[in-house]
């Protein structure tokens, strides 16, 4: 049986749409049933500091969404084997981009302002809430 030309390509959109705002959204819901309202926050800060960096000043939204969700999730579950699956699937994120022919300098500033929103959030969410 041959593997289909079109699954092929249908993965690495799949992939991508883990970095969306709908997949965002879905894991803040799914942080707001843990009763850790302190991690919440820290979610939702990072993900509203990120969106005004990407306005202002026009990048990836896949790979700076994609970052918040792996900085938080990795935070909450504190699992290694967790951390390295997360992280592979993150760098297909990457590569999906690059194979999409996106422009590398809005992915690598997706990134960027990815790490300064989750380290800002993580940071000031802890002396705010």
């Amino acid at each position: 049986m041959k593997f289909p030309h079109k699954i092929l390509r249908e993965i690495p959109r799949d992939i991508i749409a883990l970095g969306s705002l709908p997949f965002f959204i879905l894991v803040l819901v799914r942080v707001s049933i843990l009763s850790k309202q302190e991690y919440l926050m820290q979610f939702v800060l990072a993900g509203v500091l990120f969106f005004i960096l990407m306005f202002l000043f026009k990048s990836n939204m896949h790979s700076g969404l994609g970052f918040v969700m792996l900085f938080f999730t990795i935070i909450y579950y504190n699992d290694l084997k967790f951390s390295i699956l997360a992280i592979l699937i993150y760098l297909g994120l990457l590569a999906s981009l690059i194979y999409f022919k996106i422009e590398k300098i809005k992915i690598f500033s997706g990134i960027l302002f990815g790490v300064i929103s989750s380290a800002i959030s993580y940071y000031a969410g802890g002396l705010i809430f």
